[in-house]
């Protein structure tokens, strides 16, 4: 099979095996392979050459066996004849459409990758309004809390200062109250004292005949 890129399948199959070798179109439309190597990988070799695809129908596959040569470094394509130029030209072609396959998968995949990334950045921003929105409603209940106590606090010690205020009002009216009674009573006390003093003294008078 030639001119459908059939020896470019062959090298690469040839030499993923490591045989060495060459493949040579002949002037008759027939594909001539030439390989060195173990017979195990010959047979997977013979095995891949019968393609039958779109492109590809091999029609007949005659193989010879005979001992190596040793002459070959690698496996390679043997290029001869203006013919070659057109084939290889057209092998460059299907490997630009396949380039051109593969550019178009890339796209599409950086599409759908960025399109995810944009998805996945807009789910970010969701999330971190949400969890803005929280931290202000938490901290907006914070300070309620603190306010609402602070005004009981506030309105305690009030009551508290008006209790005191009251308890120390009474306080200082009853301690007067008795500070009274006491000046009362020494009062009486010092009157009792000078009138005794005075009978005392009226009483030694009239003993001694003042």
């Amino acid at each position: 099979m030639q001119k459908t890129g059939y020896r470019a399948r062959v090298v690469t199959v040839a030499q993923n095996l490591r045989l060495k070798g060459y493949v040579q179109n002949l002037d008759d439309g027939r594909v001539k392979v030439v390989a060195e190597g173990e017979i195990i990988d010959l047979d997977i070799l013979l095995r891949a050459f019968d393609i039958k695809n779109t492109l590809i129908k091999v029609a007949d596959i005659n193989k010879e066996y005979s001992s190596a040569t040793g002459e070959f470094e690698s496996f390679f394509k043997v290029v001869s004849g203006a013919g070659e130029t057109d084939q290889r030209l057209d092998v460059a072609a299907e490997r630009l459409t396949e380039l051109i396959g593969v550019n178009k998968e890339i796209l599409m995949e950086l599409k759908a990758n960025r399109q995810e990334l944009k998805e996945t950045r807009e789910d970010i921003r969701g999330s971190r309004d949400a969890i803005v929105g929280e931290i202000r409603a938490s901290r907006e209940a914070i300070v309620g809390e603190i306010r609402t106590s602070q005004d009981a606090i506030v309105s305690e010690i009030r009551v508290s200062n008006d209790s005191i205020a009251v308890e120390i009002r009474e306080s200082r009216e009853v301690i007067a109250e008795e500070i009274g009674g006491l000046r009362a009573d020494l009062k009486e006390s010092v009157k009792d004292r000078l009138t005794r003093i005075e009978s005392d003294i009226s009483q030694i008078k009239a003993k001694v005949g003042i």
